[in-house]
């Protein structure tokens, strides 16, 4: 445990250092801001440069607080997962790359908390920003739209972070895996997205899919409540990364071996 705590540390203050844990947060509090403030004045936006003949009346229904909220998750199920892979893409390639790895490695240091410390300092990052951003939404929805119940905010980013954890984790499977930051990126942002074009096409068939759980925080927010899939999905994305990351540890100890 000593080891993973000093690896721990090691993380987080190279994301304070390369500003990491500064603007990967800033990008998902103007992706969360931008949702609400847009549908505010989307009226005034199209009026101004919709080029609509004079005199016409354009009327927009207001979407509900909840509407929005769905909506400034469904930019981080896009943007906010293209910008986590690629900011986690090189964590473990880049230091097997420029041997940093293998110097760590000399301490002696089990290849469990070399590994675990990167996850946990991903999952530092994007828990972080995905509250600081959602916290920032809800702020201004109530502000500018209508108050939406802090208890389904709450329920609703909860959920919403064990899909995000799976992306993360993902990335450090990949990063682990592969060399080539590219290819890590290309081959992790394909994966996510066809995990959830395929549990969007026959949703009834993958009711166990980690992707379900972007449908399940909409049916809270909406409706308050949890379909009872949701514990399945949930027992299966918990055991998904759990597989997951014991497959990146014997990944990275086999080919620190080879090295």
């Amino acid at each position: 445990m000593t080891h993973l705590t000093v690896l721990y540390r090691k993380e987080v203050t190279e994301m304070i250092r390369n500003y990491k844990i500064l603007w990967i947060p800033i990008v998902f509090i103007l992706l969360g801001v931008m949702q609400p403030v847009s549908s505010y004045y989307m009226p005034q936006i199209l009026d101004t440069f919709g080029g609509l003949p004079e005199g016409t009346i354009l009327e927009m229904p207001v979407p509900t607080g909840e509407e929005v909220l769905m909506q400034v998750l469904s930019n981080y199920g896009m943007l906010g997962v293209l910008i986590l892979v690629l900011s986690g893409m090189g964590i473990v390639s880049a230091e097997r790359q420029s041997g940093v790895a293998g110097m760590v490695m000399m301490k002696p240091v089990p290849y469990s908390s070399y590994i675990l410390s990167k996850w946990a300092g991903l999952i530092t990052v994007t828990l972080v920003s995905l509250v600081i951003g959602y916290l920032a939404s809800w702020y201004y929805t109530g502000l500018l739209i209508e108050p939406v119940a802090f208890e389904r905010v709450l329920q609703s980013v909860a959920i919403y972070s064990i899909w995000l954890v799976f992306v993360s984790t993902m990335t450090l499977f990949f990063s682990t895996l592969m060399k080539g930051n590219g290819s890590i990126a290309f081959v992790t942002i394909f994966v996510i997205f066809a995990i959830s074009t395929v549990t969007s096409i026959v949703g009834k068939y993958m009711k166990w899919s980690p992707a379900t759980m972007t449908e399940h925080t909409g049916q809270v927010l909406l409706v308050g409540e949890l379909e009872s899939s949701f514990f399945l999905a949930f027992l299966t994305t918990i055991a998904i990364i759990i597989v997951v990351l014991i497959s990146s540890i014997q990944i990275f100890k086999q080919k620190e071996l080879l090295d």
